[in-house]
């Protein structure tokens, strides 16, 4: 085992493992890509199997550890990048489940610790979860677009893969399918449209489609009912805002009529930042605001 990685289970050959992961940075600011992992590893039953050494690939002078108060002990949080072990009902294979953070230093490092562990386990497919700001609305359902390397995967999603021609910048998501690739692997990538006017935190409408995709794929049957709970919490949250704002609810619906409208093949910005959208800072400062609050308070 690399030894960049800690131990958490046992490390043994899965049935026919598929490694489905989030990391939160360039391709899920707000973390909502992330919550629906973390969905998974609790309503799955999933069990650690190991971790990513914190201190080789982050500088704690960017991203600071966080102290916490646990029992009355004063505890340290790093930066964790962990995988989990899980074999859900309806599922006919195992299923490793990363979830994590771009770290700062060592990308190819990175990247060839997750593949090694995923292979040590059987693993040669991956699948892994973004979101990414869109010119949406809040009211419609949550786009899912897809990006993969082999054609299989459109006929097990019921998604087409557009081909992307992007060039620019990267995140650690673009890296580490395209260095899974280069190592024979089947992998893709389903990315969730997030309103762009509301990034504050995690969007549980977002990780509720992609968890969708994902029980569509694999056969299995996500119980999503806490999501849903803070969905309804997190819809009149916006609405509570939207009331006292005519500029914002015009917005809105703007969006509505352009998305009922259209509803056009959304890229799959695999390696992707967005393209700039109409600029809606000024008119939902407020909404934004109040949304952060409203998450620092819980």
């Amino acid at each position: 085992m690399h030894e960049a990685l800690r131990q958490l289970g046992e490390i043994r050959t899965l049935d026919d493992p598929v490694m489905i992961g989030a990391l939160t940075g360039f391709t899920d600011g707000s973390g909502a890509a992330l919550t629906a992992i973390d969905h998974l590893v609790e309503a799955w039953g999933a069990e650690p199997l190991a971790e990513i050494e914190a201190e080789t690939f982050f500088d704690f002078t960017v991203q600071r550890p966080r102290v916490a108060l646990e029992e009355g002990e004063r505890v340290i949080h790093w930066p964790e990048n962990r995988f989990y072990v899980a074999r859900p009902p309806g599922a006919a294979r195992d299923f490793v489940l990363l979830s994590g953070v771009e770290p700062h230093l060592r990308w190819r490092q990175f990247t060839g610790v997750i593949a090694e562990l995923a292979e040590t386990v059987g693993s040669t497919t991956s699948v892994t979860l973004g979101a990414q700001p869109a010119g949406v609305p809040h009211t419609r359902p949550v786009p899912v677009s897809l990006s993969s390397s082999d054609s299989s995967f459109e006929e097990l999603f019921r998604l087409k893969a557009p081909a992307s021609r992007y060039q620019g910048q990267t995140g650690i998501v673009g890296v580490l399918n395209l260095a899974l690739r280069a190592r024979g692997w089947k992998n893709a990538s389903l990315w969730a449209m997030v309103p762009h006017y509301i990034t504050a935190g995690p969007n549980p409408n977002v990780a509720i489609s992609l968890i969708d995709v994902i029980d569509r794929g694999f056969g299995t049957s996500t119980d999503v009912t806490a999501l849903r709970e803070e969905a309804e919490q997190f819809e009149d949250q916006v609405r509570a805002v939207l009331a006292d704002s005519d500029e914002a609810a015009a917005y809105v619906r703007q969006l509505e009529e352009q998305f009922d409208t259209n509803q056009p093949p959304l890229p799959a910005p695999e390696d992707a930042r967005p393209e700039e959208l109409p600029a809606a800072e000024d008119l939902l400062t407020d909404l934004e605001r109040f949304l952060k609050d409203q998450r620092q308070d819980e």
